[in-house]
Formats: C-alpha cells, structure tokens, sequence
C-alpha cells in the first residue's frame, strides 16, 4: 500500500493505492462521516458484482446509511440523471454535515463529485475509486462535471474530494476494454512525465497480462504522483494543469462527434495522443524518444474498437473545446518526452493534417488480419 498525499487550496487529502483496502475505507468513513449520514452512489456495474464486499467496510448500519446505484457508461453524464440524484438528495433532506461516497470509476466520480460540489452549494465528498482510468485520472484533482450536446464535460466545478481509495482488488472483474480505457490515459501521463513510466508501461505492455497486480500497482501510483503534483501547481487549470490534457483535445472531438459511449474515454485519448504527436511533428518536434513513445502509442491503437469517423465532423466538434482561448484552440505538444508545451495558433492545415495521418493509421491497423 502507497499513499500520496494530494495538497489543494482548501485542504489535503489522502490517495491511497493498494489491495484489499477495505480497513482503510472504513477509517476515512468513520472519520469523514461522524454522527452525520452516509450517501453511497454506486456504479450500477460495480453494484451488481462488490456491493456486499463494500458495505462490509462503512461500519454504519443502515439507519445512517442512504444509497444510490447510478447507470454505467458516458450517457449518464446528464442533465437527467443529474436532477434524480438531486431529487434523492434533496427528499432524503442531505445536510452539509452529511458525506458523500463514490464507488465506481471516471463516470461515475464525474457525476457524483459535480452533485457534491452544487447541492447545497457544495458538501463534502470521497472516492473509492474502482476503475483503472478513474485510479489513474479521473478520481484525482477534483475535476467533476456532465456532459452537454454540444460538447464533453462542458458543465462542470472544481471540487476536491476528501479522499481517494484505489484497491486495485476490484480490477479482477474488469473486462478488458475497460482496462484498456484506462492504459489510455497511462500511456497520456507516460509521455508527460517521462522516460521512466515509459519504461514502466512497456515493460507491463510485454508481459502481456492485463491484471498484473504488481506493474499495475507502479503504473497507478506514478499517474496519482504526477497528476497530484501537477494539480497542487495549478488547481484550476489556469496555466500548469493544461499539460494533462494531452491528446484530449482531439478526444473530445472524437467523442463528440461519434456520440459519447461509442468509443470509451481513454479509447479516444489513445487516437488523440497520436494525433497531437503527429501535429508535433509537423512543427519539428522530433527525437529518437518521441518515435519510440508514438510507437508505443499506435501499438495500444489495435485494442481501440473501429469505428467510421470523419475529419471534418471532428474537427468542427474540436471548435468547441473547453480549453480554448478567447482567440484560438490551444494544443498541447510534447517537444520531447517528459517536456510538454502549450501552443496557440497553430495553422488549422497542420491540425487537420495531423487528424487525418492519425485515421489513415487507425483505419490501416484496425484492417489487419
């Protein structure tokens, strides 16, 4: 078991990472919730296949216990899940001494942290995050939020939580798509730190073995540090922060444009990386280590499911992105590995250029036998 420690603006909290944890949430219940109540929002997955196992870890009976089991996938990231999970907080009258637990992954941390941070104008929250792509990413920074027509994640707050537990125990019954969402967002955070989670990750790679505990354990715990940290710098992606959205900028287009759910979220960050790999490129950004890292990159491209997608459609979703400026789309680039940058206004051709070498080469390694 390894434990990081997370430092915002408003507090600290702990992201503990390891196995069989279930001692380890019952002691951030207990001191988190008090004499107050506990809300429980599930993962309807995750609900089906660990309820009994995490219930056994809050010590609370069930008078002051509330639960709620929240649709798996992207489409519950809405305004209509949204409001009846208003609706049971606001009927069981939640208090702002009240505490909220998320059990499930990316999704679910999304939706429930963003109701945590507007009900009542703000209650306190923790994860026991279930997922790979939530231990590595999604549970981590405080970052919550829904879904709009118009675009991913569009509507959302900052809202840190008061705790993050990873037991990588609850990734046994993960199918392995849902692994591979998540080695999507490593493989991002891989090339922002460095040389050496790149060498981590290759070495999982080779094994061969989704679920090894051990790698997987490292790999996990070097995304909370680095994503931590980078957090503690720049808590409301003014500046610092931006670096992690590496890749996503495509993604979100890519998302948007097939419809959310049709292509996982880390799924899409594995076609978003290479694309903004190849926008560097085409701006001289070369090395011997970003050839290997792309390569790395396009190697995971085999476990992205086909899907027909079209530049164009891309491209005018990609308009809408959260992170532009008031002028122009800012990108995020690696001029080498470990050594990310931020560019504005970049020539449009060179974007399109980029998005369009990245579905050649998606369509060709889908195509193979």
């Amino acid at each position: 078991m390894k434990t990081i420690t997370a430092r915002t603006s408003g507090h600290s909290y702990p992201i503990i990472v390891g196995t069989n944890l279930g001692a380890k949430l019952l002691s951030h219940v207990r001191r988190e919730v008090g004499d107050a109540r506990l809300f429980v929002f599930y993962d309807a997955n995750f609900y089906a296949l660990h309820r009994a196992t995490v219930q056994r870890s809050f010590g609370l009976s069930s008078r002051y216990r509330y639960e709620f089991v929240v649709p798996s996938g992207e489409k519950a990231k809405s305004v209509g899940v949204l409001s009846g999970i208003y609706d049971f907080l606001l009927s069981e009258k939640i208090t702002r001494d009240d505490f909220v637990l998320v059990c499930g992954g990316g999704v679910t941390s999304d939706l429930i942290g963003f109701a945590a941070a507007t009900v009542l104008r703000g209650v306190r929250w923790g994860v026991l995050s279930t997922t790979l792509l939530g231990m590595v990413d999604a549970a981590i920074g405080g970052k919550t939020g829904i879904n709009h027509g118009r675009g991913k994640n569009l509507i959302g707050a900052f809202h840190q939580p008061h705790f993050v537990v990873s037991d990588l125990s609850f990734l046994a019954t993960l199918p392995e798509r849902q692994m591979t969402t998540g080695l999507g967002e490593i493989v991002k955070t891989a090339g922002l730190s460095g040389q050496k989670a790149i060498s981590d990750l290759e070495t999982y790679l080779n094994r061969g073995d989704l679920y090894d505990l051990k790698m997987l354990s490292r790999l996990v715990h070097t995304c909370a540090s680095f994503k931590s940290k980078v957090v503690e710098c720049d808590e409301r992606e003014s500046d610092a922060r931006m670096v992690l959205n590496f890749g996503h900028t495509f993604a979100h287009g890519i998302e948007k444009t097939l419809g959310f759910g049709r292509l996982l979220h880390g799924e899409a960050v594995i076609l978003g990386v290479d694309s903004a790999l190849e926008l560097g490129r085409e701006l001289g950004m070369q090395s011997a280590g970003l050839e290997t890292y792309q390569n790395m990159v396009q190697r995971l491209m085999i476990c992205v499911p086909k899907r027909k997608m079209d530049a164009r459609q891309i491209l005018s979703a990609m308009a809408l992105d959260k992170k532009r400026s008031a002028t122009d789309q800012r990108y995020v680039m690696l001029k080498r590995v470990g050594n990310p940058i931020i560019r504005e206004n970049v020539d449009h051709r060179l974007v399109r250029s980029a998005l369009v070498a990245m579905l050649k080469r998606y369509q060709k390694v889908r195509d193979l036998p």
